[in-house]
């Protein structure tokens, strides 16, 4: 058994997909539609405030939050395009974009997993 059998958190990803834009350009984004998976580590990477300079003094501070997912399975259907959300522990409802392209790593049964770097989108 391996740390990655069960992971504490459950997240929804929103996979990608394939579509044409108005002007008839193919173009990917997230579906509309969720995938459930569960046993998932969430990891924050790291954190920056006021990095990035508020265009108007009544936006307030920019905040910059990153986070590491992964999960069991090399197979998670998680893509470039995909979009990411997650409770977490204080019952908010965060949403995430792909940072980096998903890593799956296989190398070995008890360390099969897909892992890539989200960032936090507001």
């Amino acid at each position: 058994m391996s740390l990655l059998d069960s992971g504490p958190h459950t997240v929804t990803i929103f996979v990608e997909e394939t579509g044409t834009d108005f002007r008839g350009n193919v173009v990917k984004a997230p579906s509309t539609t969720g995938v459930v998976v569960t046993d998932c580590w969430m990891q924050p990477v790291a954190s920056t405030r006021g990095a990035f300079a508020a265009l108007k003094v009544s936006d307030g501070q920019n905040v910059s939050v990153a986070y590491k997912l992964i999960c069991k399975g090399s197979k998670t259907p998680v893509g470039w395009w995909s979009r990411i959300e997650w409770t977490d522990n204080t019952g908010t409802l965060r949403k995430f974009a792909i940072l980096g392209g998903p890593q799956a790593r296989d190398f070995s049964v008890s360390t099969d997993h897909v892992s890539c770097t989200l960032q936090e989108m507001r």
